[in-house]
């Protein structure tokens, strides 16, 4: 009964994480509140409160489950394959999935900008960046020529490639025109193209 009781509590924690993310892909850090986390999830502020101080910490405890999950995934996905392959394959894979496009690379680079202006407990500041550590370190294990910070270098210049693939999708859309699977994956090809040249 009690790891029944644990496995709830932990699912109603990611939810509530999951729609502050939502909330702020769809509407700016501002959209992000207690009140709009609450809604969407069904339960009451009190509950929201249980588990999070603030929606700070609920947007770096998503981004932290993000990273834990993608970071084990790193050692073994794409065998043979460069960084670079890696984080495009992985952006690939979330554009036919809207929870993989939730928990993807360009969902987490603008999480840390909405974290940049929202305050947090330095609890969950701190088990942010030990998750972020271990993407280094997974990627190590695969065996690459990088020195930690080259790798570092590499990923947020691929999470800002990712952004801009957000901002085109976002352009075309504004402009009246859905954009086909197909379509954004040939935005994906040619933003990796970009960014090998840095290699």
């Amino acid at each position: 009964m009690a790891s029944l009781r644990e496995e709830k509590k932990r699912a109603t924690r990611q939810a509530m994480a999951d729609a502050a993310a939502r909330l702020v892909l769809d509407g700016g850090t501002e959209a992000a509140t207690v009140s709009g986390i609450t809604a969407a999830v069904g339960v009451s502020p009190r509950t929201f409160h249980n588990y999070f101080s603030s929606v700070a910490d609920a947007l770096l405890y998503f981004a932290a489950d993000v990273l834990e999950a993608f970071a084990a995934e790193i050692p073994t996905v794409c065998p043979g394959k460069s960084v670079f392959a890696v984080l495009e394959a992985a952006l690939l894979e979330s554009l036919e999935d809207e929870d993989k496009e939730l928990r993807s690379l360009h969902t987490l680079y603008r999480i840390g900008e909405a974290l940049d202006n929202l305050s947090h407990t330095s609890e969950e500041r701190r088990r942010f960046e030990r998750v972020s550590d271990t993407i280094i370190s997974a990627f190590q294990q695969r065996g690459t020529d990088y020195t930690d910070y080259e790798l570092s270098v590499v990923l947020n210049a691929c999470a800002g490639g990712s952004v801009a693939i957000r901002q085109e999708l976002d352009r075309r859309q504004a402009a009246g025109g859905e954009v086909s699977i197909e379509e954004k994956k040939k935005l994906v090809h040619a933003t990796f193209t970009v960014l090998r040249t840095l290699d």
